[in-house]
């Protein structure tokens, strides 16, 4: 499967630290998710390449994993094997229901917020949960004038704005913030607010969508160019290196709370009543 940096697939191999931690990041979401998966019934809508729902399937009862994607559905298929594990596209799901919902970095991707959430809690069984990551717009977008600069993402969210929305389908929610040690997370707070500066004239909130994708790819076709003909190459930094940083940390120190110094992503707990 192609890696266009949307869909996480596991490596051993990264351009910097930001890079790194954005790994870890997505591992953590997951080993967070295993304390509610124990004998449960668990659904993993949008599973991109397969590894999360893999590592769910350790302690779970069954493991459902789904995407729209039909490569990400092979790759996993080719790549993630356990005797209580599938995987299958969305559009050849059955009618049932699970105790647990994961979708992690799905939301920020879809046309439509509500009915995805609504599609999501009616797959729910009474006292259900569904656990929901999404990047934290705080330090990725300028207020109100500024569309993503992740081209693949339709909107992004504040805690604010993520409250306001969920609790139309969940009365009972928490919102977490996702960070880490200050040395591994400020790269990455760097890298964002860099971006919005740097995109802002191809993401201005009054754009259409396809204006502003064509923007965006001119945008990286001419940092390419520049590049190139600078002759400056990224240095990729491998696991296997003796780099002190890279061995310093691991997936152990990303955090997730409600009260974080810098949150790069939300997670979400929604829990549906018991009947």
């Amino acid at each position: 499967m192609k890696d266009t940096g949307e869909r996480h697939i596991l490596k051993t191999d990264f351009f910097d630290c930001a890079d790194y931690y954005g790994h870890l990041l997505h591992i953590a979401s997951y080993q967070f998710a295993l304390q509610y998966v124990t004998e449960k019934k668990v659904l993993d809508y949008g599973c991109g390449s397969g590894y999360g729902a893999h590592i769910l399937s350790e302690t779970a009862q069954s493991v459902t994993g789904v995407d729209v994607s039909y490569e990400a559905v092979s790759y996993a298929k080719e790549n993630f094997t356990s005797n209580n594990l599938i995987f299958k596209n969305i559009d050849k799901m059955a009618d049932e229901k699970f105790d647990i919902i994961v979708s992690f970095q799905v939301i920020e991707h879809v046309r439509n917020d509500k009915t995805y959430l609504k599609k999501l809690k009616e797959l729910l069984n009474p006292g259900g949960i569904l656990l929901l990551t999404t990047p934290d717009k705080e330090n990725r977008l300028f207020n109100y004038i500024q569309k993503p600069w992740n081209k693949y993402h339709l909107k992004e969210y504040s805690a604010k704005s993520m409250s306001t929305l969920i609790k139309q389908f969940f009365a009972d929610f928490e919102i977490l913030k996702i960070s880490s040690v200050p040395e591994l997370v400020l790269p990455e707070i760097q890298r964002r607010k860099k971006q919005r500066i740097i995109t802002l004239p191809a993401t201005l909130f009054f754009y259409p969508n396809f204006l502003r994708v064509l923007l965006l790819n001119f945008q990286v076709w001419l940092y390419q160019k520049v590049s190139a003909i600078l002759k400056k190459k990224n240095k990729q930094i491998t696991l296997g290196d003796t780099t002190p940083f890279f061995l310093k940390y691991t997936v152990e120190d990303i955090v997730i709370s409600k009260e974080v110094e810098f949150s790069t992503d939300l997670l979400l707990i929604c829990n549906t009543p018991k009947k």
